[in-house]
């Protein structure tokens, strides 16, 4: 099993932006989907950039690709000005969230947050493990 997820990570590592980008754009809709079948349209939002947030913080870097996807991503809406109207108990509530979702759930979500991870053409073992994390 470990073997088939490292191959599928690798898979996403290797491919070329536009892929990624395309991949993260779907991921992000299904992403987007599941937080609004448990809250309103805003906390949907807030729960979507939260995750997004909380992936790319996993190495303790915003790269500049990480940078270009979310602006890929997100158009015209400015990321961290979202961002810095999240608090503490925003995080906390999408945490209990994603633990409380069932594993179909999670694979979405952990798909995305690949995409994400994957942008930087390598994932190191905190994103790794925040991965597998994100499964159990």
């Amino acid at each position: 099993m470990a073997d088939r997820f490292d191959e599928l990570l690798q898979s996403m590592v290797d491919m070329d932006y536009e892929q990624l980008l395309n991949g993260a754009k779907r991921s992000l809709t299904d992403s987007y989907k599941i937080f609004a079948d448990y809250s309103d349209e805003d906390h949907a939002v807030v729960g979507v950039v939260t995750f997004l947030a909380a992936a790319v913080a996993v190495d303790g870097t915003f790269s500049a690709n990480e940078k270009r996807l979310i602006k890929d991503l997100f158009g015209d809406v400015d990321f961290m000005a979202t961002l810095r109207t999240i608090g503490d108990d925003d995080f906390k509530a999408m945490n209990s969230l994603v633990d409380a979702l069932p594993p179909e759930k999670k694979a979405v979500l952990c798909t995305f947050a690949t995409y994400v991870l994957a942008v930087d053409n390598h994932i190191n073992k905190d994103e790794y493990r925040y991965l597998i994390d994100l499964l159990d």
